[in-house]
Order: structure tokens, then sequence, then C-alpha cells
């Protein structure tokens, strides 16, 4: 497993493990995840911005700007006025016996635009975080022109409507995290 060092130090054998556990924790937070993208996106942002542009109450965007900033995945910019804030992109790959498997910004932008894309929604209440991350690895895959929508559904393992349907929604979506997800590319 690697993760970048923006988190862990090289020498705090703890620190991948915490940077898993930080990760899991926004992955399995759709709420978060959409803050931390929005951010990611248009920072730096007011926080005031932020509440009125995701359209959240007062008391839960501070209470989120604090939980991503205490997971040092957020930073609050205070010497300004009014103050701001920024997100770091996040990189996680873990080594498993069927390849590589990442957690970047753009998969974490999936995750909270399920808020909003009934698509995504009800791939992730039927199938999952985890497949929605295999269905994010073989989205790319489709847009390099290695698979057919059909034959990645069929390797993914869910019916090729519900596939199809999934690979669209998360096409947009790698399009619209491209400029702000620095390993996108590389992921590839």
């Amino acid at each position: 497993m690697s993760v970048d060092d923006h988190l862990a130090s090289p020498r705090d054998p703890e620190g991948p493990v915490n940077d898993l556990l930080t990760y899991a924790q926004l992955l399995n937070s759709p709420q978060l995840a959409r803050l931390y993208s929005y951010v990611l996106q248009h920072g730096p942002v007011e926080i005031e911005a932020i509440k009125e542009d995701l359209e959240m109450p007062h008391s839960t965007t501070y209470k989120y700007v604090g939980q991503l900033e205490e997971m040092g995945v957020l930073t609050r910019h205070d010497e300004e006025s009014p103050a701001t804030v920024t997100a770091t992109p996040i990189h996680l790959e873990i080594e498993t016996d069927q390849g590589t498997v990442t957690a970047s910004p753009t998969l974490v932008e999936a995750i909270g635009r399920q808020l909003e894309d009934e698509d995504l929604r009800v791939f992730v209440d039927r199938q999952g975080i985890a497949k929605l991350a295999g269905a994010l690895h073989y989205a790319r895959r489709i847009r390099n022109g290695e698979l057919t929508q059909r034959t990645a559904a069929n390797r993914l393992g869910v019916h090729p409507v519900e596939g199809m349907t999934v690979f669209t929604a998360l096409q947009d979506v790698i399009e619209d995290v491209a400029e702000d997800d620095p390993h996108l590319e590389r992921s590839e």
C-alpha cells in the first residue's frame, strides 16, 4: 500500500493506517465526500459560499469543515478575511491480487455525487461502495477505449443495463473532476 505523504510521515509507522482510516471515513460519508469535492474543485473558497452553494445549514457546514480539517484533507486559512478553505487531493493505492485499487478525488466525487445523482445512489444502495470503486475502474478503461460497457458490466458482475447506467454516470464524474485529480491520468 502506498499513500501520499502529505498526511503520513515516512518515519511514522502508524501513518499509513491512520490515512487508511481517514480515507475510509471520507468514503463512507457522502456528505463529507460532497463537501471535500466541492472545496477541492472551487478552493480556496469561503465557508459561507460552501454553505450557500451546497445548501447546508450553518452548523452542519462548520461541523463538516472541522471534521475534514481534523482528517488532514482540508486546510482553513483564518489569516484571510473572510476565512477560506482549501483541500488536498487524496491518493491511496492498495495492492491486491487482482491489481491496484486506487482511492482518489474521482472516487470521492462519485461517492458525494450519489446525493444528487439517483443512478449512482441506487447503484451504491444495491451494490455498495466497493463495487462503485470497481465500476469507476472500468469506467476509466471504457473511456480509454479498452473495453465496451457490456464487457465491463460482465467483468464487474452486474446486469448489463445496471452497468451501462453507472458507467454513464461515472463518465460525467470523471470529466468533472479531471482537472482537480492529479492522480486520474496516472491511474488510467
